[in-house]
């Protein structure tokens, strides 16, 4: 899987941001066998293939399985990830950058954390801080709320994207409640000195239970992405890291099915950063793109899946590779029509 393919830039000559193009990309895409119907959301669509079939954006529970991947523990109850993210006034618009835009330290989030469960001690609340960007919020009772990820909302204005539902107007409340906490704290005091982005707000999504069970054709994952480490912890399936490159990865290739994620391009894409996309693309072009055609080529590989994440899938094998007739398009027009 790689979300970002078509990147902020579709409409924009590719000659712009690129001074070459990505043709094994274009001719893979152009010879693939193309499937509709999966979904646009990478978050579903891992859920969808561990057969969490209802795992709509804003509905998969991400919480418990990320909690499960950052502590390798299982969370009885209701889990709630709450992440932390710099909330940026303009003019008109109160707009929301995550830890893809930021760095914080393992102290820092911790401190603000401490701040938090001060405030709402008396409420019997806790919240876990499993890495500097993943923090927990454990509820007795699960909250009747729509929400969406913050990479979702990234780059984006909050106003339209704030969590809903019957208890929507609380934790509203609750957000504006912590913004002001954590506006005086000395840890943003801190970083405002330094010139780095105030963690002004946290963010609620990703609320559930540990699913019972998944099930899933995959028998191994290459991947660093908290979600899939956890569907994969509990799933019972091995899990490695992502190599540097295809050739890497095609070395220790066995006849079992292999789910790889590659999201490199995400944060380009979601903040419409073109240059860093553009770069990204040529580096995925040469160290994954132009091996794995050159291998399914020669017969090296047999078949793979290509997911861009934008409710296509994308089918290679070596017969597929000989539609000569296919001629490639490229990638610009190809996100421009599709």
């Amino acid at each position: 899987m790689v979300p970002g393919l078509c990147g902020p830039v579709s409409d924009v000559p590719f000659s712009t941001y690129l001074s070459q193009y990505p043709q094994a990309l274009e001719k893979l895409l152009a010879r693939a066998r193309v499937e509709q119907g999966v979904a646009q959301d990478l978050d579903a669509t891992l859920g969808n293939l561990f057969g969490l079939s209802g795992g709509a954006a804003g509905t998969l529970p991400v919480a418990p399985l990320t909690w499960l991947a950052d502590t390798g523990t299982l969370v009885d109850g209701y889990i709630m990830r709450v992440d932390p993210v710099h909330l940026r006034a303009d003019q008109s618009s109160l707009r929301l950058y995550d830890s893809h835009a930021f760095s914080i330290e393992p102290g820092e989030a911790l401190e603000l954390a401490a701040a938090f469960n001060d405030l709402y001690r008396d409420r019997g609340w806790h919240l876990e801080v499993a890495s500097p960007t993943r923090w927990y919020l454990a509820l007795s009772e699960p909250p009747v709320l729509e929400t969406r990820s913050p990479t979702e909302c990234a780059g984006r204005d909050i106003n339209e994207l704030l969590p809903r539902g019957e208890h929507g107007r609380e934790w509203h409340a609750l957000l504006n409640e912590v913004q002001m906490l954590f506006h005086s704290h000395p840890v943003n005091a801190a970083r405002e000195q330094r010139g780095e982005p105030v963690i002004n707000s946290i963010w609620p999504w990703g609320g559930g239970v540990l699913p019972a069970v998944v099930e899933t054709p995959v028998a191994h994952v290459i991947t660093d992405h908290p979600l899939l480490m956890g569907l994969a912890q509990l799933a019972g399936i091995p899990r490695r890291d992502l190599p540097a490159d295809a050739a890497e990865l095609a070395g220790g290739l066995d006849d079992a099915s292999h789910l790889v994620v590659i999201d490199t391009l995400a944060a380009a894409c979601h903040y419409a950063d073109a240059e860093a996309w553009a770069t990204g693309l040529m580096r995925l072009e040469t160290t994954w793109f132009r091996p794995l055609l050159e291998m399914v080529s020669s017969g090296h590989i047999g078949q793979f899946e290509l997911y861009p994440v934008n409710g296509k899938r994308y089918h290679v094998n070596r017969r597929l590779m000989r539609r000569f007739w296919r001629r490639p398009r490229s990638l610009a027009q190809r996100c421009r029509d599709e």
